[in-house]
């Protein structure tokens, strides 16, 4: 049979250059998307491509099998991607450890004001989320090159070595479990495109070099270029946001050379009686002396002199307390010696900690920064004969427990490092890809691969450990024993294949195994017609087996749980969306502990680790790092940095209850919920009840506002990224954290926009036209400017506006009736209704992404509605949104942008960036000033008991008393992000140092 890649390999050999173009054209997607997944860069992937295609020319009169050129590609391009990362050393500043200013200037060239930064990056971290969380390495794999490739079944195929079958398997099985994030994914994956230039630039390059001399050249699109492009794509996919919870964070520039860090199980007090220059762990404290607002004294008396005068309320000495973390710190690895030693690997500059002797702190060892080395996997670390040993990429050793480090080794074949396994007389690293050996304390490895099944990119080895001397691997394809240095496969009572995750005591094996791909029906599974997944136990070293999976947790049927083993002593527990434990090694299975009461877990990126066999610590992606101290039955979050960013605050003390009852104050950080009645000792997270043990359980949706009316707290919220349905919940005043969706109010649903937005933007880009405004306002509802702007998009860009309406869209509610934006288009629900209907007010000004950035204001009382606009102007209706009057002229002053409106009975107060404004329903308007008639700017607003709190960016928190501003606090935490007020406790939020409380002495 005639091979076409063969017959234009020979032509190129005999000097016809063209031929490798109609070689370049048909891989170069294939070669530029497995690049593009391995470095995470889609520009850089470029590079590579490039470079990858130079070689290939250089070479191909010594490759020996010209009908394998495909694989051969791919065996080159894995290796360049390896070369690179370990060359160039990628080292990414932590975009979230760096201050404001710095992001402005760093990641900000493409926006307007520092907003624009969150929203987008909290837009494109689901993507990475999605695909590697939800997905196995070989899964995403030909999922990328199906998507991003453009290749076919057959061509992926042959691509990568595998049976066709194996890939339509693989890839209906990534569909089925993505679901309805199918085309996010999809999104994700098809948005990028290759320069057009491409093969023209590499032919120009191969007009100039000589194909028999080996080939010297770099790659060659400019560095700056390059490196704008990684800051955009780390951007478009989360990278360095605050809300990267499932991918590794770059390396800061910005670490501290040392330091010690408490564990946070006690509150954290800060001394406000402290110099104004000096900055403690908490944050900078701003003096009254900084105000901006002063310059909007008409008469040029500042404020600071009325206080000296005796016009505002005095101050005690008091202290911001510190509540305690919502979530703990992101670890990636974690090693727990024999004499009860642990060190951790991880925080927001990721670095090597230690746990003290007693438990109750962190001390920071080294940044890994100051490596110089690239990283990827876990990066395992371990403790060998009083060495520390650690894997970021290559391996660096200690001999003065963790001060200073030395290359000891490096692997070219080998990366993605995973675990370390010790044993008396070796050590044994597990790379995805392979395993090393040395004797020798890692001066010499040898390979020990012979008898793993690893023929294939989509095998891949997931954990090692050792029971009573004997060495076990879990890989994508089975369970294998180390016997005399060949791997043997063991056979378990059903046709297994992929071992999720291994754990071990002293005499007992655990594995988490799954149906092998020869015998599972994806249609089946999909429809939970055949079971998937079983929990075994050996206690004769892998001879037998017992299968003790619990049965009254996840599905039995359906697609399989990730869940992560742990196991010490009679302890066991199956981890994932909540757990499952026995304390008779499996025989029996305790009550399910449901999700969110413990952390979410993965048995594929997700670490643990047992401290003196009875203290449990675990590092999950999605919740951070935990400890328990009771076997699992109870879970502390630790966070070792202490940072921790909050986007919104909500006071709330239900109507006709005793005077005991506590206030509950919900904290918003990013699209995660937490409450706590106790003053953020203990926070809980607010979550909707899905049952573990359906098959098809949906995800918690995302929360994107949070409101108080009358006796009840409502929530806005929606699926992931925003392309699917939004709705209205109830948040239980009972317990302050069940979600429940209400009945009868529509949902609002963007998947057919998504769709038809997708369809249209390939068009675009095939045929270098825009996409049609009207074609998408045929499927959805929405302002006609936010068409147009979605229509006029990059279509090479994700879809920043879908996100942004998601996001900045609020809703309000006043008795039966419910005001939503939607779309920048504001819609009415009153109780019967079957849908959602306009009230007549939307966007009409241009959305440029400063103003598409910014949140519409809304307030509700009875009939009465105020809308203040993204273009400065604030309409009102009276009738409950039937009617609206522009009532813009009659502004005390001129007014940019709306920052909060509160409504308390026929009085509103309207935060602008030019000062408050006070109303008795639109017949008289009042600027609210301070003791010296300043008028104050507050970034946010706050009424408790009929008495309004505002705080301002500097100069501290007021009070209303009789219609003046009265400071009580005049030193606050930094970057104040949100307010609210129970009494005479005052609660921030902020953006690195979590919620803080102040308690007023009246």
């Amino acid at each position: 049979m005639n091979n076409p890649d063969a017959e234009l390999i020979q032509r190129v050999i005999d000097g016809d250059d063209s031929a490798f173009s109609t070689l370049m054209e048909k891989y170069k997607k294939s070669v530029h998307a497995l690049a593009w997944r391995k470095i995470g860069d889609f520009h850089i992937a470029e590079e590579i491509t490039q470079d990858t295609f130079l070689k290939a020319y250089n070479k191909l009169s010594t490759l020996k099998k010209p009908h394998s050129f495909e694989s051969w590609l791919y065996v080159t391009t894995a290796n360049n991607c390896k070369a690179w990362l370990r060359k160039k050393r990628l080292r990414t500043q932590s975009l979230d450890d760096t201050s404001s200013s710095e992001l402005e200037k760093e990641t900000y060239s493409h926006y307007v004001i520092q907003e624009r930064e969150r929203t987008s990056a909290e837009a494109r971290r689901e993507v990475v989320k999605k695909l590697l969380e939800k997905l196995q390495e070989g899964d995403r794999t030909v999922i990328t090159l199906y998507y991003l490739g453009g290749m076919t079944y057959e061509e992926i195929s042959r691509f990568l070595g595998v049976s066709v079958s194996a890939i339509k398997n693989r890839l209906y099985r990534a569909r089925q479990f993505l679901k309805k994030e199918e085309n996010m994914v999809r999104e994700a994956l098809e948005n990028y495109q290759i320069a057009p230039t491409l093969t023209k630039d590499i032919m120009q390059e191969i007009s100039r070099i000589n194909p028999t001399t080996p080939s010297g050249s770099k790659p060659f699109i400019p560095w700056i270029a390059a490196t704008t492009g990684a800051v955009l794509i780390m951007l478009m996919l989360g990278i360095g946001s605050q809300f990267l919870s499932q991918f590794q964070k770059p390396f800061s520039l910005d670490s501290q050379t040392d330091m010690s860090v408490e564990f946070i199980n006690a509150s954290i007090v800060q001394n406000l009686e402290i110099e104004p220059d000096v900055q403690n762990r908490i944050g900078s404290i701003k003096e009254l002396e900084e105000n901006e607002n002063s310059a909007q004294n008409p008469d040029g008396v500042s404020a600071l002199s009325a206080q000296e005068n005796g016009e505002n309320t005095p101050e005690a000495e008091q202290q911001w307390i510190k509540s305690e973390p919502l979530e703990g710190s992101r670890v990636y690895s974690m090693f727990s010696s024999v004499d009860g030693e642990l060190y951790v690997m991880g925080g927001p500059n990721p670095s090597i900690f230690k746990l003290s002797e007693d438990g109750s702190s962190w001390q920071h060892l080294f940044d890994i920064i100051n490596l110089n080395t690239g990283y990827g996997g876990n990066s395992p670390i371990a403790k060998w004969k009083n060495t520390l040993y650690f894997v970021p990429d290559e391996l660096f050793t200690s001999t003065d427990d963790g001060k200073t480090w030395k290359l000891r080794h490096s692997w070219e074949q080998y990366y993605s490092p995973r675990e370390w396994l010790l044993t008396e007389s070796a050590l044994y690293i597990v790379f995805m890809n392979g395993i090393v050996r040395s004797k020798d304390e890692g001066k010499t490895w040898e390979e020990l691969n012979t008898g793993l099944s690893l023929n294939t990119p989509l095998d891949s080895i997931r954990s090692i450990v050792a029971i009573q001397d004997t060495i076990f691997v879990g890989t994508s394809n089975g369970l294998f024993r180390l016997e005399t240095d060949v791997w043997i496969r063991v056979d378990f009572p059903e046709n297994v294949g992929r071992i999720r995750s291994v754990a071990v005591t002293d005499d007992t094996l655990y594995v988490a195994a799954e149906l092998s791909d020869t015998q599972s029906d994806p249609r089946l599974i999909s429809r939970g017609l055949q079971r998937s997944w079983w929990i075994f136990r050996s206690t004769d070293v892998g001879r037998s087996w017992a299968d003790i999976t619990p049965t009254n947790a996840w599905s039995l049927n359906g697609w399989p749980p990730h869940v992560k083993l742990v196991a010490a002593g009679d302890t066991v527990m199956v981890m994932e969306k909540g757990m499952v434990r026995s304390t008779d090694s499996g025989d029996t299975w305790q009550l399910v502990q449901a999700p969110g009461t413990t952390p979410t877990m993965s048995g594929d990126v997700d670490v643990a680790a047992v401290v003196k066999g009875s203290e449990f610590y675990v590092s999950s992606a999605e919740n951070g790092l935990h400890r328990s101290t009771d076997s699992g039955k109870t879970w502390y979050k630790v966070n070792i940095s202490g940072v921790s960013r909050i986007d919104d605050l909500l006071a709330f003390k239900p109507k006709n209850r005793s005077l005991n009852t506590p206030t509950i104050l919900y904290a918003r950080s990013g699209e995660k919920l937490n409450s706590t009645n106790n003053q953020g000792k203990t926070w809980h997270k607010v979550k909707e009840e899905i049952r573990m043990e359906n098959p098809d359980r949906e995800e918690q949706p995302d929360i994107t506002h949070i409101v108080k009316s009358g006796d009840v707290v409502y929530a806005k919220g929606g699926a992931q990224f925003g392309h699917g349905e939004i709705g209205i919940y109830r948040i239980s005043a009972e317990d302050g954290v069940t979600l429940t969706s209400i009945v009868g109010v529509p949902r609002f649903d963007l998947s057919a926009l998504y769709r038809k937005w997708s369809d249209l933007r390939m068009q675009a880009l095939q045929k270098s036209e825009k996409p049609d405004a009207q074609e998408l306002q045929e499927v959805a509802s929405g302002a006609i400017e936010f068409f147009r702007q979605m229509a006029e998009w990059d279509p090479r860009q994700p879809d920043v506006y879908m996100q942004l309406a998601f996001r900045t869209g609020p809703f309000a509610v006043s008795g039966g009736t419910f005001f939503l934006e939607y779309n920048y288009k504001l819609f009415r629900w009153k109780t019967g209704q079957r849908r959602w209907e306009p009230v007549g007010i939307e966007e009409t000004t241009e959305l440029t992404l400063e103003v598409a950035f910014k949140d519409l204001q809304l307030g509700v009382s009875g009939e009465t509605v105020y809308v203040g606009k993204r273009d400065g102007h604030l309409v009102v209706s009276f009738d409950n949104g039937t009617n609206w009057t522009d009532i813009t002229p009659a502004l005390p002053f001129p007014v940019k942008t709306f920052k909060d409106i509160i409504i308390d009975r026929s009085t509103a107060y309207i935060a602008t960036d030019a000062g408050i404004i006070k109303t008795d329903g639109g017949r008289s308007w009042n600027t609210v000033t301070d003791t010296a008639d300043t008028n104050l700017v507050m970034e946010h607003l706050a009424i408790d008991r009929s008495v309004l709190y505002g705080v301002t960016k500097d100069t501290g928190i007021y009070r209303l008393e009789d219609g003046i501003w009265r400071r009580v606090v005049s030193k606050i935490p930094e970057n104040v992000t949100s307010l609210a007020v129970d009494g005479s406790i005052i609660y921030v939020g902020t953006r690195r140092d979590g919620v803080m409380h102040y308690n007023l002495v009246e």
